[in-house]
């Protein structure tokens, strides 16, 4: 019987995977998508561009967790350019003009000295994509103990050990049984998705469904180009479409000086993506010729819609739209139910929703990793 099982691939479960195979715990971790990473998702451009599709950013200064972890991997990693002005586009019928970032008021100012650095505040993205980090933290744990394809359907209480309940399409119906069981998973989706037996605390069963999936409703584009023009017109890449017909809300560079990219959130409602998905690349391309002029040369598009990823967002997440807001404005309280053993130890929440500092973020998922590595611990 395994000591400790991890559901979910994510950086969390990772980086708690790395602590458990450190102390020569016998572990082993089960992912439903056929890759690790989770939110994690890295693609590569027709130019070379590593393109994040989901988390792109660390900020050194206030994720502490994230930025050691880069240097003990020893990941390269660049700051995100950012002079302190925004290209402006909010009339469709109009040129874009260029404006400042006040960091004080979170506004646009025309007119107004930018303050270098301010937009993205000392912001860095990895050399490779985010994607650098999760294939980094794999290598150092033994393959066959990481298990892709791997669905839970059900967890089952069986009072000194818990039976889990997956599914794979090379296996089947597969039980797996072990003594304390990490689930990683959004607690909305794991609400949602997996039978629990027996049914979790009303207290902690009510903070999961108030806990938003971060970037579960949102869609992320990148486009890589066949030269950075915006650098030849002054500019960083950095836009924000404020327009109703917008199609990206915010622009930023995504590459690099060999292969640049530009990227940003898509700004169309997640119930209106789907008709919009075979247009998309027609869209993303005129939005950024709007901004750029003809001669940027897009070479692709791409993009993932989080709202209709099966392993990210639930239905109440899907429903709100992000108008819940971020996972971390919520009740402390919330989380620290999430944060409480059940089943007299069992079983335990993860993830980065369940964290107290850096909630919904990378940063968050290496705390949440960071708490469950200690409470974990042999006695």
């Amino acid at each position: 019987m395994l000591d400790v099982v991890i559901v979910g691939g994510g950086v969390s479960g990772l980086a708690l995977a790395h602590s458990l195979h450190a102390r020569r715990v016998n572990w082993a971790l089960f992912e439903a998508r056929d890759r690790l990473g989770g939110r994690v998702r890295t693609v590569a451009g027709e130019n070379g561009a590593a393109l994040d599709l989901g988390p792109t950013w660390f900020w050194p200064g206030t994720q502490p967790a994230v930025a050691q972890l880069v240097k003990d991997l020893g990941l390269a990693n660049v700051e995100q350019p950012d002079d302190g002005t925004v290209w402006l586009l909010d009339d469709p019928n109009r040129p874009p003009g260029v404006r400042s970032f006040d960091p004080a008021t979170g506004q646009l100012l025309e007119g107004a000295p930018p303050i270098s650095g301010s937009l993205h505040g000392g912001a860095r993205r990895l050399v490779g994509g985010m994607q650098a980090l999760v294939d980094a933290l794999a290598a150092r744990l033994p393959a066959p103990r990481l298990h892709l394809g791997h669905v839970l359907r059900r967890i089952e209480d069986r009072a000194d050990h818990v039976a889990l309940h997956l599914h794979s399409a090379a296996q089947g119906d597969i039980e797996v049984e072990a003594r304390r069981v990490v689930v990683t998973l959004p607690p909305r989706l794991l609400l949602e998705q997996v039978g629990i037996e027996p049914v979790l605390p009303e207290p902690v069963r009510e903070a999961m469904q108030q806990t938003p999936t971060w970037m579960a409703h949102a869609a992320k584009a990148a486009v890589p180009c066949q030269g950075a023009v915006w650098r030849d017109q002054g500019q960083m890449g950095n836009a924000w479409v404020t327009h109703s017909q917008a199609v990206l809300a915010e622009v930023f560079e995504a590459g690099g000086a060999e292969a640049p990219a530009l990227a940003g959130f898509v700004a169309l409602p997640a119930s209106e993506r789907p008709r919009f998905e075979r247009s998309l690349p027609l869209l993303l391309h005129s939005q950024l010729a709007m901004l750029y002029g003809f001669e940027l040369q897009p070479l692709g598009a791409h993009w993932h819609d989080w709202a209709q990823d099966p392993f990210t967002c639930s239905t109440l997440d899907r429903e709100e739209d992000g108008r819940a807001g971020h996972p971390g404005q919520g009740d402390p309280a919330l989380r620290s139910l999430l944060q409480r053993p059940l089943w007299e130890g069992r079983l335990w929440l993860g993830g980065s929703e369940t964290a107290t500092h850096g909630t919904g973020y990378l940063e968050g998922a290496l705390r949440a990793a960071g708490r469950l590595r200690n409470e974990l611990a042999p006695a």
